[in-house]
């Protein structure tokens, strides 16, 4: 295994099994080779793929049945799965997940932010944004409705509303140069108003988590604000909690 990151092995060992996993060399149910056999295989320590193998465990990528070994975990019915600490668009997710995702435009406007937004994206006043509305259908179904707030400046070239039928994060990265590197959310739980239900096709006692996210880019810049919310049947997000003294 080359090394030329300073990440722990243990983590970049991680990674790699979860981007197999991912990519269809372990599928659901498969076992695991042993700890042994991927300790020669990635020529690290059994120490290291066994702190390793005990991340994807605790994120419910694969199960550890004593005396047996370790399988890849079944997916959840349909469910969108992922860590929370992952920052990934739902594209990413998808694609992750062999699902098919779709959008629906519902507004693309350029305005002037409020009081809050432009403190929250650090703007000057008298600057514009860009306030995107959309829902994301998987399978036909809709999973998510979003408002995604950014910079106006932000925008090279003209804005163009079907430059938004699929992920705003890839429109960002590769038209636009901006790349998102870390987000503060805020989630929640929340029932959406009847209208917007309505509007949208959902039914109006769906509970949703809410993720609001200020997203920012490798110099610490606010470039994103969004409010999203994600069918509570669809979707879950797993976090490790630790016990610290």
């Amino acid at each position: 295994m080359t090394v030329l990151e300073r990440r722990p092995l243990a983590e970049q060992l991680r990674d790699q099994l979860w981007d197999m996993i991912r990519a269809g060399q372990f599928r659901t149910g498969d076992k695991l080779p042993s700890e042994f056999e991927l300790a020669s295989q990635f020529q690290v320590s059994r120490a290291t793929v066994r702190e390793a193998l005990k991340s994807l465990d605790q994120e419910r990528v694969i199960l550890c049945r004593h005396g047996v070994g370790r399988f890849v975990a079944p997916g959840t019915n349909g469910v969108f799965t992922d860590a929370i600490s992952n920052l990934k668009s739902v594209t990413e997710m998808a694609q992750d997940l062999n699902i098919t995702i779709t959008t629906r435009v519902i507004s693309c406007r350029v305005e002037l932010p409020d009081h809050d937004v432009r403190e929250k994206l650090e703007l000057q006043p008298g600057m514009a944004v860009v306030e995107l509305e959309r829902v994301r259908y998987a399978e036909g179904e809709p999973v998510i409705y979003s408002i995604d707030i950014f910079p106006r400046h932000l925008v090279v070239g003209a804005l163009r509303e079907e430059a938004f039928a699929g992920s705003l994060c890839e429109v960002m990265e590769q038209e636009w140069n901006v790349r998102l590197e870390y987000s503060r959310s805020t989630i929640g739980a929340v029932l959406l108003e009847l209208e917007l239900c309505r509007r949208i096709g959902v039914p109006d006692c769906q509970a949703w988590i809410s993720m609001e996210q200020l997203n920012y880019d490798a110099q610490d810049r606010p470039v994103l604000y969004s409010q999203d919310y994600h069918r509570g049947d669809k979707f879950e997000f797993q976090v490790i909690r630790q016990r610290r003294n």
